[in-house]
């Protein structure tokens, strides 16, 4: 799900402090200059036309040459898709890649096709978000090696995997076993490792882990299920266990992020004014003239 948009020419007029982010953070530079530093005392290095992103638990700042604005696309994810997600954490937590004209182009054009969802959303909302997240996973690894490198495995291994999570998904409430998910798609839990460690180079638990916290995020911001709610419906014991399992993966807890969520339906924003400030790294900044 789409969690935070902004879109147009901005200038700092404080230098941010490195920070976390409560999602997957697509940032693109499309005119002007801007840099990225990945620790407070770090020199930076001013970068046009250029794209990033950055996995939820890798803290960056943005900073500008203290002068002069520039244009930007700001967009926050709850999750991206695989193989781009193992691809990012691979490499540090973060990846990014210059911008062309048909490059920029494309990105201005995914622009115009979000905004009018985010600030007015309707049903089918979440699948133009899903479908722009698609086309910007693409975008970013065109020309990547790695992403271009032959697949070794076979189809039936990869088949199993996707089956596996799949049927995990499904079952979360349950909270099934590796031997459960093992007998479902008819192979030994030490077979089932095996293909996971191949196909995704981790573990079952560790998969299995981050399909109950993407599932626990999904609930956390499209309804006003209780945390008690949630765990259960995720596969947790109860929501101490969830909390846990939440802040030790993004270090703060669901309320924390859920409120954040929450603030702009208990504040109303003034007309004239789009909500895409919600998830800023700075909570102050709600929103911005539209």
């Amino acid at each position: 799900m789409l969690r935070y948009f902004a879109h147009g020419r901005i200038h700092w007029k404080e230098r941010m402090r490195c920070n976390t982010r409560t999602n997957w953070e697509f940032y693109a530079v499309t005119e002007g200059r801007c840099a990225v530093t990945l620790r407070d005392t770090a020199p930076v290095a001013l970068k046009e036309r250029t794209l990033w992103l950055f996995a939820p638990e890798c803290p960056h700042a943005w900073l500008d040459d203290g002068r002069r604005s520039y244009r930007r696309l700001v967009l926050h994810f709850s999750s991206v898709p695989h193989p781009l997600d193992e691809i990012v954490r691979a490499r540090g937590g973060w990846i990014s890649r210059p911008l062309d004209e048909t490059a920029i182009w494309r990105l201005e054009e995914i622009a115009r096709g979000i905004e009018p969802h985010f600030c007015h959303p309707v049903v089918a909302s979440p699948l133009h978000y899903q479908r722009h997240l698609m086309d910007l996973a693409l975008l970013l690894l065109e020309g990547d090696r790695q992403a271009a490198e032959p697949l070794t495995l076979t189809d039936v291994a990869s088949f199993r995997v996707e089956r596996a999570l799949s049927w995990y998904a499904d079952q979360l409430q349950h909270r099934p076993s590796v031997k459960e998910v093992a007998d479902a798609i008819h192979v030994s839990p030490s077979h089932l490792r095996r293909l996971f460690r191949e196909v995704r180079g981790a573990s079952p638990k560790q998969l299995f882990r981050r399909t109950r916290l993407d599932q626990a995020q999904d609930l956390l911001g499209r309804t006003n299920l209780t945390l008690d709610e949630i765990a259960r419906l995720c596969g947790y014991t109860g929501a101490s266990h969830f909390c846990r399992d939440y802040k030790a993966v993004h270090r703060f807890t669901p309320s924390t992020w859920r409120r954040r969520l929450i603030d702009r339906f208990i504040r109303p924003l003034p007309a004239g004014i789009v909500p895409v400030r919600e998830f800023s790294a700075r909570p102050g900044e709600r929103a911005m003239r539209a």
